[in-house]
């Protein structure tokens, strides 16, 4: 019996051992991906490459001797970028006349920023008279630049204007083996409204970062919204608890696209209004190749660290590299 029983064993960690030898290991022209946090960037010797959202990025960039942008994903996946981050909001609120006001507002949200007239302070005090309580801002003064600015991509489009490139984008990054689901028509608001008047309180949430730039313009008071709207800008990896359960707690909210559509695809509780940014991901390197789309496959070979690997950041670098058929695996 002792005898099987040892027999049994070699054979198992025999089989183990095949297994792991016999795997298929990673070509040595794929590119390797590793997760990385904020801290890490520009200072891992052994990446490459950092994929990183602005105003981090730049952050970095100041803070780090060598380190330089190297390329921008928005112009690697080419076209006006890809849909980031979207706004949802409660059905029940697209039968009153505060909606068509909000998006109104939404519109030149943009424009507002760059405009030579909106300083930094100005931008910086309207996000953090509305940070949630504890929280560090993202923005100061001194890294809130009007290049930082510009590279958050915020510019806001219409559900109607944006629908077929938000479905077009689920379907790509669903490609890539992690199904969020696929939006349904009726999760695009049709931008009908009526002219009934809300009386209640309408709450805001989002996500600190480029999305809270997004809503500068309203939390400046720059908007003709009233009283009605209560804007609470809170941290990006809690965002999604606002609009879960059967009570939740955001009237209109900023998600990523993915978690909007993978939480609320159906349309059914919320539709989305229309995208807010299109995209503010950045590759850093010191002294690496500069990549365009003329040059993607100088990646090959290389080692690149993403911030937030297994979200949006992560999901769009890994989809420039499958549609620019370059293998890639990722390392623990």
């Amino acid at each position: 019996m002792k005898l099987k029983t040892v027999i049994s064993a070699a054979v198992a960690a025999l089989s183990i051992l095949c297994f792991t030898a016999c795997a298929p290991l990673p070509s040595a022209e794929s590119v390797k991906l590793v997760g990385v946090s904020a801290a890490e960037v520009g200072v891992r010797s052994d990446v490459d490459y950092f994929v990183a959202p602005e105003p981090a990025a730049s952050v970095k960039i100041n803070a780090v001797d060598g380190l330089e942008f190297s390329g921008s994903l928005q112009k690697l996946y080419g076209g006006d970028g890809y849909p980031q981050a979207v706004v949802v909001a409660k059905t029940e609120l697209l039968n009153y006349s505060l909606c068509k006001d909000f998006l109104d507002a939404l519109d030149g949200s943009g424009e507002w920023l760059l405009a030579d007239t909106t300083s930094p302070e100005t931008i910086v005090q309207a996000v953090k008279s509305h940070l949630a309580e504890d929280m560090t801002p993202t923005f100061n003064a001194k890294n809130l630049t009007k290049a930082v600015v510009e590279n958050c991509n915020v510019r806001f489009e219409r559900a109607s204007d944006c629908k077929e490139r938000v479905k077009r984008f689920m379907t790509e990054i669903n490609g890539l083996g992690t199904d969020f689901g696929t939006p349904a028509d009726g999760f695009f608001y049709d931008g009908n409204a009526s002219d009934s008047v809300y009386d209640g309180k309408v709450s805001v949430y989002a996500p600190d970062g480029a999305p809270a730039l997004g809503l500068a313009k309203m939390l400046a008071g720059e908007s003709d919204l009233g009283d009605n709207f209560d804007f609470r800008i809170v941290d990006a990896s809690a965002i999604q608890t606002f609009v879960a359960g059967g009570s939740p707690k955001a009237d209109i909210c900023v998600l990523p696209v993915n978690l909007a559509v993978k939480i609320l695809g159906n349309g059914e509780k919320y539709k989305m209004l229309g995208t807010l940014t299109h995209g503010n991901l950045f590759l850093l390197s010191s002294g690496g190749e500069k990549i365009t789309v003329d040059n993607v496959s100088a990646l090959r070979g290389k080692t690149v660290g993403v911030i937030n690997l297994a979200a949006v950041p992560g999901l769009t670098f890994k989809l420039i590299l499958k549609n620019n058929n370059i293998e890639y695996s990722e390392l623990q």
